[in-house]
C-alpha cells in the first residue's frame, strides 16, 4: 500500500536570506550577547561554542523540516512521481533535496 500525500500541508520553504535572518536574530535573541575583555580565555570559548551550538541546532530543525515535509521520490505513487517530473523535473527534485540533505549533514559535522 502505498501512502497518500497531502501535497498542500507543505509550507513554501523561505529564501536563504529570509533563513539567515531567523536564525541569526533567533541566535542572537535566545544567546547571551557580551564578551569582556577580563574574561579568561576557557569562558570566552565556551561563550562562542554556545552560540555556535545553538545556531547548528536551528540550522538542523529548519533544514529537518524542509527535508521531513516533502516526499521521497521512492515512495510516492507513480502518478504523482510522473506529474512531479512533469511539472518540476525529477532530477532537480532529487539535487535540490540532495543540496539541502549535504547541508544539513555539514553543519552537524562541524558543530
Amino acid at each position: 500500500i502505498m501512502p497518500t500525500y497531502n501535497f498542500k500541508r507543505i509550507t513554501v520553504v523561505p529564501t536563504a536570506s529570509s533563513l539567515i535572518d531567523t536564525v541569526l536574530s533567533s541566535t542572537q535573541r535566545k544567546t547571551p550577547t557580551e564578551v569582556h575583555s577580563k574574561y579568561h580565555v576557557t569562558r570566552i570559548r565556551q561563550f562562542y561554542m554556545r552560540k555556535v551550538k545553538f545556531n547548528q541546532q536551528l540550522w538542523s530543525e529548519k533544514l529537518s523540516a524542509i527535508l521531513e515535509e516533502f516526499p521521497r521520490l521512492d515512495d510516492l505513487h507513480p502518478f504523482w512521481g510522473d506529474l512531479l517530473n512533469v511539472l518540476y523535473d525529477r532530477d532537480h527534485y532529487k539535487l535540490a533535496l540532495g543540496q539541502i540533505h549535504l547541508a544539513w549533514q555539514l553543519i552537524n559535522k562541524i558543530a
